[in-house]
């Protein structure tokens, strides 16, 4: 008879020998699985029981304040009036966004390197229309209280560190327009 088929034969082994039994050996072998639920029990144990012990942790990196104090460097345009303006960086475009971070470590910065740093602050609050005679550049410092679970800062010092950008000398790297 032409219309009947032949039955399937049965699956033959992934393994060149014939062996079937090789799936046993792609598992982990049992030491690893055993050091690998140990370390997530005790990661798990570390982290609901709030303890901090090296290498593991209650999860709790950020959650609490360093010190009573916090310090950074803040830039301040000086207008032509002689008045100061704290320089608002979101009035600024996208591109001056991470300009606070060039002022974390300020005071580490050779002279030309600040001058680059307030040359580019002064170059983006005059394409703003805002008329700058001077970029000062203050140390301001906070007293950092936890109330009700919310960080509360009272300003305790304002000083005067650098004056930069004073003249018309662009040393920024930035090209004109």
């Amino acid at each position: 008879m032409a219309d009947t088929l032949a039955a399937p034969a049965p699956p033959t082994s992934p393994d060149p020998n014939g062996d079937s039994t090789s799936d046993a050996n792609d598992r982990v072998p049992l030491l690893g699985r055993i050091v690998a639920v140990v370390i997530i029990g005790a990661l798990l144990w570390f982290g609901l029981n709030a303890i901090e012990k090296w290498p593991f942790t209650g999860w709790r990196l950020y959650s609490t304040m360093k010190g009573p104090t916090a310090g950074s460097f803040f830039a301040y345009r000086l207008g032509p009036n002689e008045g100061l303006h704290r320089i608002r960086y979101r009035d600024l475009p996208d591109a001056y966004s991470r300009a606070p971070y060039l002022l974390e470590k300020f005071d580490r910065r050779t002279p030309a390197e600040r001058e680059r740093v307030c040359d580019s602050l002064a170059k983006g609050e005059r394409d703003q229309g805002r008329e700058v005679a001077a970029i000062h550049i203050y140390w301001d410092r906070y007293e950092v209280k936890l109330i009700d679970g919310d960080r509360v800062k009272k300003h305790i010092e304002h000083e005067f560190r650098w004056e930069c950008a004073a003249d018309a000398k662009d040393s920024s790297g930035e090209k004109s327009r």
